[in-house]
């Protein structure tokens, strides 16, 4: 049987979990938090960054302790990396003048 990265769901509103080891590409996310979801990651997420655990679409919000945290800037799939490369967030956009 396939050993499961494992990530953390920490509040039920949130889009996205926290790796809770390196995982490697490939691998499939146990998301402590939910029941039994697991996703499958198709590039290697560092420990302590975010997951998408449900498809996010470009624009929308970025949801982490049940709050936004950033905004997605490409969408997002299930499964895939959360980072500034498809995401970026509240406190940057403010500070540069992109969100009030």
């Amino acid at each position: 049987m396939e050993k499961k990265a494992k990530a953390l769901l920490i509040d039920t509103r949130d889009n996205v979990a926290v790796a809770l080891e390196d995982v490697p590409a490939g691998a499939s996310v146990e998301i402590l938090g939910t029941g039994d979801q697991t996703v499958r990651v198709e590039r290697p997420v560092p420990f302590a960054h975010k997951i998408a655990i449900t498809p996010i679409k470009s624009g929308d919000a970025i949801l982490k302790y049940g709050v936004p945290i950033a905004f997605a800037t490409a969408g997002i799939a299930a499964g895939e990396w959360v980072h500034e490369h498809n995401a970026k967030s509240y406190y940057a956009a403010r500070r540069e003048g992109d969100v009030r």
